[in-house]
């Protein structure tokens, strides 16, 4: 209990300091429209040809970046749309990982079935568990996704005969033309980038608003007449729904599942990924994603402290950059949109100062207002 109010007390500082790096902001956080289509297209080329210039061993951790993008930005629906802090997310997760490869060991599935099956058994799982736990709130909301969470490890840990235990399930379970690590990564792309867009489209919709309402203000949402219990456990089906297909996607690049898959430090690794992106920026988590699965092998190839690190990276960005990182990557854009404009504005031939105008005393001080007059305009 003591880790779990830690990590809800980080989120709600990180949260808290975010708003007000937004408030203190004209026109938010957000970058304009056009410098952020153009960020998007850049990053959609690297990525793209990121899968024709790296290697096979790059490629798999890249592969595996992107598809904790999607779980990421799934769990942030819950944890920056509508305030809800979840511990739970990793069992959703797990299950779209067994689903792939307990139907391929029992039953001899193909892999497509199985693929489109996961997130409908995800879908149902969230919608059961939501009927609870969405009964709680703030840290025992926290505390109950937890439970659930290891409720399911437990399952697939002790249940050998079905699920092989701690041992997991290895063997090739995706069609052999996914298994090669270009295709592989390609696939995976697609899907996430099809998945993220569908999210970007619920997020920005009304159901989105009406999410940030009930996140900002619960007590007047009810007012206004909002079943906020009812939209909440909306958008925990959902995030289940997006769960489940990103541990589809985790069987694409590694072909295996075990318990560890749903316990749930994996939901804590994905709100630390939250945290360090920027929960309040939708793509935000899944920058957060691929630094902390590039910085984790980095680290882990170095020293043996690497989760002390990390540790360390999250309570800075907490204290200095709460918004996190797509937060300060957004705030550089608006400052060069702002910046560059008049700088070559005001280097351009011919441009002329803006004429300066007399100052206009104020009535408060006993003096009469005039117009402003400008220097040259002349009346009689």
């Amino acid at each position: 209990m003591t880790v779990a109010r830690q990590v809800l007390q980080a989120v709600a500082r990180a949260a808290a300091g975010a708003r007000r790096v937004r408030a203190s902001q004209p026109g938010g956080a957000l970058a304009p429209p056009a410098a952020r289509a153009t960020g998007l297209a850049g990053v959609a080329a690297v990525l793209v040809a990121f899968g024709f210039l790296l290697g096979a061993s790059s490629l798999l951790t890249l592969e595996e970046a992107v598809g904790l993008a999607l779980f990421a930005v799934a769990t942030n629906l819950l944890v920056g749309y509508a305030g809800l802090v979840s511990f739970g997310q990793a069992a959703f997760y797990g299950l779209g990982a067994y689903t792939v490869a307990l139907s391929w060991q029992h039953y001899n599935w193909p892999f497509w079935l199985t693929f489109t099956l996961a997130p409908v058994l995800g879908g149902a799982a969230a919608f059961l568990v939501g009927l609870v736990a969405l009964r709680a709130r703030f840290l025992y909301f926290a505390l109950l996704t937890l439970a659930f969470s290891q409720l399911f490890y437990e399952i697939a840990e002790n249940q050998y005969h079905f699920t092989s235990g701690a041992n997991g399930v290895f063997g090739p379970m995706v069609p052999s033309a996914l298994a090669q690590p270009r295709a592989g990564y390609f696939f995976v792309l697609a899907v996430v980038a099809a998945c993220l867009a569908i999210l970007w489209k619920v997020t920005a919709s009304s159901f989105g608003l009406t999410l940030r309402a009930i996140r900002e203000n619960r007590a007047r949402a009810e007012a206004l007449g909002i079943n906020v219990f009812r939209q909440e456990l909306i958008a925990f089906v959902i995030s289940g729904v997006f769960c489940s297909l990103a541990g589809t996607l985790f069987v694409v690049y590694s072909q295996s599942a075990y318990p560890e898959l749903l316990d749930w430090q994996q939901s804590g690794y994905a709100v630390f990924m939250v945290v360090i992106g920027g929960m309040f920026t939708f793509l935000g988590p899944a920058l957060g994603a691929v630094i902390y699965t590039v910085g984790q092998q980095f680290l882990i190839s170095r020293t043996a402290d690497w989760q002390l690190i990390l540790g360390a990276v999250l309570l800075l960005i907490v204290l200095f950059r709460p918004d996190g990182l797509a937060g300060l990557a957004d705030s550089a854009a608006r400052w060069l949109a702002q910046r560059v404009p008049a700088v070559m504005r005001r280097g351009a031939p011919g441009s002329k100062a803006p004429p300066r105008v007399a100052p206009v005393a104020s009535a408060s001080e006993g003096e009469p207002q005039h117009a402003a007059r400008v220097p040259g305009d002349e009346r009689e």
